[in-house]
């Protein structure tokens, strides 16, 4: 019996063991079991992976910024003290770093170089053995100081005489207010560029005064094919579209003279009889003196500041004229100009071959254009009108302008002869005496008459015509026109092949005066308007962002 239930007992056992064997209830939890520890590891790892790139990211972007700064000229602190700094503020100052810097015996360049390594133990990781990591990040930076060529064209115009207070208290003129402003830009200019003991060149400064015209002076008029009509005056007239579609002004191209004396449409604009019929040449065509003269190219502080400090105001304002000689002296086309200032010792021999071509890629050039109003009016007289015979003739001699004694000679009438003192025409032989023709050179040269005077009293009076031959003989830019040209030259600089950077300054200026500079600007945070006593901040500032600009790598 015993041995019947023992054998019983080993059935059952066999029967359940194979049964167990058999069966496949529960597996899936042990598979999942090992498949759990499995996606517990790989996703240790990509977290410690994203974890890695994040801290990587961080530290780069840290290290950047520390070479950046580390490499600014400008920085008082060591390059070292500036990096370490910069990780420091950034929560990683436990990191080892040892920036390399180099730099040029002058100062003139910097280059700094920071290498990072930052090693740090891992949490899931582990399970897969990746015990740390190591995030690295590598930055270099260079800043040099380049070669920097500016053009401060400066309104000279007499509203710039106007007094400035604030609060109540007198500061002084705007034109005094911008001579201290300028010359302080100057000044930074130099810190920046061209420090002391630095190799001379890097940096040249043209001032470029305009009113309704600009005066470029003997010297550096002789350099240019000026017309020789007359040589009273060193100014250019540019009147058509075609002379503002391109900056440049070579020494070869024929350029007319302004005529000298005064062709200010006095009438038009609404001045008693007894004014714009004079010959006081209030508004003269071309202001010629030499504290409004073009300065070309200066490299030497106290030339610069000498010139600032001579500035005078008085005169119209043409912001077209002084864009466009401003734009000139930044353009390749000068060289020779330039060169041949250089040779004569002019200028500093360091100038010879500036404007640099628009291809140097070391060059920055830079106008900085201000006004205190807006465009207004130019003129001048048509060159057909500058010399050869007037129609008048006197019986006395060739220079002799008394109307008692002055007669207009008109051929195709049958009394020819118009006697200017009784206003009446007379035949050939009421007419004695010898006829001297009187010329335009005389008309203008001897008495200095303005236009519309010579006109009303000598040449329309005949035909009572003053008004129709002022249009003929008159060459005028007024307002709208002057607008145009003045938009025409600033797109033709920021045209991509020249680039040149565009600063403009509107100082207590009206809207009008605004907006043509805001768009002359090469963008809108490179217009400033400012009040007469902000003059000396926002030079500052331009000063600041040329700095910024200038060329690194």
């Amino acid at each position: 019996m015993q041995r019947l239930i023992l054998s019983a007992t080993a059935r059952r056992t066999a029967s359940f063991l194979r049964r167990f064997r058999n069966s496949e209830e529960g597996s899936l939890i042990v598979f999942a079991l090992y498949l759990f520890v499995g996606m517990l590891v790989v996703s240790g790892v990509a977290i410690e992976i994203m974890r890695n790139e994040e801290r990587r990211v961080l530290i780069q972007g840290v290290s950047d910024r520390a070479a950046l700064a580390a490499a600014d000229l400008s920085q008082s602190l060591t390059p070292s003290e500036v990096a370490r700094d910069y990780f420091a503020k950034s929560g990683l100052g436990g990191l080892e770093i040892t920036p390399i810097v180099e730099q040029g015996e002058f100062g003139e360049w910097r280059k700094v170089s920071i290498d990072v390594s930052n090693t740090y133990p891992t949490f899931l990781a582990q399970l897969a053995g990746l015990n740390e990591m190591t995030a690295n990040a590598q930055s270099r930076a260079i800043e040099s100081i380049g070669k920097v060529e500016i053009s401060m064209v400066l309104d000279i115009s007499g509203s710039m005489n106007d007094k400035v207070y604030v609060n109540g208290s007198y500061k002084g003129t705007r034109i005094s207010l911008l001579r201290t402003a300028a010359v302080q830009f100057v000044d930074t200019m130099f810190k920046n560029v061209q420090p002391a003991g630095a190799p001379a060149g890097r940096l040249g400064i043209s001032i470029v005064p305009y009113n309704q015209q600009v005066v470029l002076g003997s010297t550096l008029a002789a350099r240019f094919n000026l017309s020789t009509d007359h040589t009273q005056n060193t100014c250019v007239d540019f009147f058509s579209a075609s002379d503002f579609a391109s900056p440049a002004v070579s020494p070869t191209q024929a350029l007319q003279r302004s005529m000298y004396g005064d062709a200010f449409d006095y009438r038009q604009w609404g001045f008693s009889t007894q004014t714009y019929w004079s010959s006081s040449n209030a508004i003269i065509n071309c202001p010629e003196n030499s504290m409004a003269a073009v300065l070309p190219f200066a490299n030497s502080q106290s030339v610069l500041n000498t010139k600032i400090n001579s500035l005078t105001a008085g005169g119209d304002t043409a912001i077209d004229m002084g864009a466009k000689w401003g734009l000139a002296l930044l353009d390749p086309a000068a060289q020779p100009v330039v060169t041949s200032l250089a040779a004569s010792n002019v200028i500093s021999n360091d100038m010879a071959g500036r404007p640099f071509a628009y291809t140097d890629q070391n060059t920055m050039k830079v106008m900085l254009l201000m006004t205190d109003g807006q465009n207004t009016r130019t003129f001048s007289t048509k060159p057909e009108y500058r010399s050869g015979p007037t129609g008048l003739v006197s019986t006395r001699s060739a220079t002799d302008m008394s109307t008692t004694t002055l007669y207009y000679y008109d051929p195709s009438r049958s009394s020819p002869y118009y006697r200017i003192s009784d206003g009446t025409w007379y035949a050939e032989n009421k007419v004695s005496g010898t006829k001297y023709p009187i010329t335009y050179e005389t008309l203008w040269a001897n008495k200095k008459y303005t236009l519309q005077y010579a006109l009303k009293t000598f040449l329309g009076e005949p035909y009572n015509n003053a008004s129709s031959l002022y249009n003929q003989m008159a060459e005028q830019s007024e307002f709208g026109d002057k607008d145009t040209n003045l938009a025409a030259i600033c797109a033709a600089a920021k045209n991509r092949d020249r680039n040149i950077v565009i600063f403009t300054l509107a100082v207590d200026a009206p809207s009008a005066g605004q907006t043509v500079l805001r768009n002359c600007a090469t963008a809108p945070a490179y217009f400033w308007s400012v009040t007469a006593s902000e003059l000396d901040t926002a030079f500052a500032g331009i000063a600041s962002a040329i700095n910024s600009l200038r060329l690194t790598n």
